[in-house]
């Protein structure tokens, strides 16, 4: 008899938001039996517990308090800090008489067990091997206010590690953004959900490294969705066909590489073919034929030099190249001049199924619409405000949104890039579950818009296919840009190490 695969739990494949995170915790106190202070309880043992194990040898602890349930949680490490033998001193901002519920409950627990308690902003802030961070938790939505605001910055000033209880104080759970001050953590233990905002945005570098605990809350509790928490699974793409040919495997053209910029076509075209592509051919400025064929003899190539009175015509043969794509990667070293816009436009007449970077984007948000073929985009921040026309700081404040934003006005699917990478595509938010900040390097979008390519010519007349491979491509370049890092050092990461480094993932 086979067994049927156990179905994950959602807290270990999905991320949510604050609204979420809190139905989520509502519900499982309603009908678990269990009250929301034993909640709170096993999450003070958990986050003790990752105490211990972070920092080892810690004789000393200072704990700063909130208000509502995060600061029950610190209370709660407290009490058990001073009850192992560890010397305790409590920061309250708030005064704890005004705690409800069961933070109040908390706060009694540590005043009974004899914890030091001061309240208000220490003239000094109190010495200790470790901070706990409780002063700020999921109900964030704008920049901290007085007195968290000075509490932020002189948790930050007293240069210790941070152990933060489900989120660093200052940053938004739902969106990763930080308005002001946020607390940079060590380590950071969530509760019950993995927050979107600690694997997003500017909330990703304060996190620290991310912990988690459950609290033996059962899968059926989560009855809310979350976003996707997206890995790489060499079981995500389709085995090949033992009868399959060149051609199936799609014909994709990369389409860039102006005069100073072969380097973008060359990785493009090579990592199309590293992923599987069948066939892929360069269309570029006729000068950089010899280096791409001598890099990838695999990859055809096409010149393509304009005349300069008629900027946007195409000569034949590159008309005819275009025409036998099944799929088209617009954009690496296209340049913003004539001959960039001039291959744009041709692309854009072909009705071919495209993905657009770089400079593509450029010209997409200089003309605002899309009117080609199914389109596919992998925007970073800077290129995501110029197509949407706002700021990179409004791009950072919700990633999420400014993702279903560019979704809905150029009916595409793509990905966010940045730290925690946005995929929208379909119906369907995902955010990526790899990567490292070895990545932000040149050539390391070339590197991606060619696997994403390769990836999706092969299905590039489905495009609910189109969208789990999409996913799979760009889960795939990060897996392998950490991969290479733990090889070659973030520091030394090049984006050809990527293309390298993923053929070890697509064996599985």
């Amino acid at each position: 008899m086979t067994l049927a695969p156990a179905t994950p739990h959602p807290a270990q494949t999905q991320l949510f938001d604050a609204a979420a995170s809190r139905d989520i915790d509502a519900y499982a106190i309603a009908n678990l039996g269990v009250s929301g202070f034993a909640l709170m309880q096993r999450a003070a043992d958990a986050a003790f517990d990752r105490l211990l194990q972070a920092f080892p040898g810690t004789g000393s602890v200072a704990v700063w308090c909130g208000k509502g349930n995060n600061a029950g949680d610190a209370y709660l490490v407290a009490e058990r800090a001073h009850r192992l033998g560890m010397q305790t001193q409590v920061v309250a901002l708030i005064d704890p008489q005004h705690l409800q519920g069961d933070a109040a409950l908390a706060y009694a627990a540590a005043r009974d067990a004899g914890v030091s308690i001061s309240l208000g902003m220490p003239a000094t802030p109190p010495q200790a091997d470790v901070v706990v961070d409780g002063l700020l938790g999921t109900g964030l939505s704008g920049p901290p206010r007085a007195p968290f605001d000075a509490g932020i910055a002189a948790i930050n000033n007293m240069h210790k590690p941070v152990l933060s209880l489900d989120v660093p104080s200052g940053v938004n759970a739902s969106t990763g953004a930080v308005y002001g001050g946020a607390v940079q953590a060590a380590v950071t233990v969530s509760f019950i959900t993995r927050k979107i905002g600690l694997y997003t945005g500017a909330g990703v570098s304060c996190a620290g490294v991310r912990e988690f605990a459950d609290l033996a809350v059962p899968a059926q509790m989560y009855r809310s969705a979350g976003v996707d928490w997206l890995h790489w699974s060499a079981a995500s793409l389709p085995l090949l066909s033992p009868d399959t040919y060149k051609h199936r495997q799609g014909h994709v053209v990369v389409a860039g590489g102006d005069s100073s910029m072969p380097g973008a076509v060359a990785m493009a075209t090579e990592a199309a073919m590293r992923v599987g592509a069948g066939m892929v051919t360069a269309v570029t400025q006729a000068q950089h034929s010899a280096a791409i064929i001598a890099r990838t003899p695999e990859v055809m190539v096409r010149g393509f030099d304009h005349a300069a009175d008629h900027p946007a015509e195409l000569n034949a043969e590159t008309s005819a190249v275009i025409e036998r794509a099944d799929l088209i990667v617009l954009g690496p070293g296209l340049g913003r001049g004539a001959w960039g816009e001039a291959l744009y436009a041709a692309v854009q007449r072909s009705g071919k199924p495209t993905l657009l970077d770089a400079d593509g984007l450029y010209w997409l948000a200089a003309n605002g619409a899309w009117h080609g073929g199914d389109l596919s985009i992998t925007p970073h921040v800077a290129e995501a405000a110029r197509l949407l026309q706002t700021s990179v700081q409004d791009i950072q404040a919700d990633r999420l949104a400014a993702s279903q934003a560019l979704q809905a006005k150029y009916a595409c699917r793509g990905v966010l890039k940045g730290a925690g990478s946005v995929v929208f595509a379909g119906d369907r938010l995902s955010i990526c579950a790899h990567g490292n900040p070895g990545m932000a390097t040149a050539g390391m979008g070339d590197v991606l818009s060619g696997m994403a390519g390769g990836l999706l010519g092969a299905v590039a007349a489905q495009p609910e296919a189109c969208d789990q491979m999409f996913a799979s491509a760009v889960a795939l370049h990060s897996a392998a840009a950490d991969l290479a890092a733990a090889e070659v050092g973030q520091r030394s990461l090049l984006a050809t190490d990527v293309t390298h480094a993923a053929p070890k993932l697509l064996r599985g």
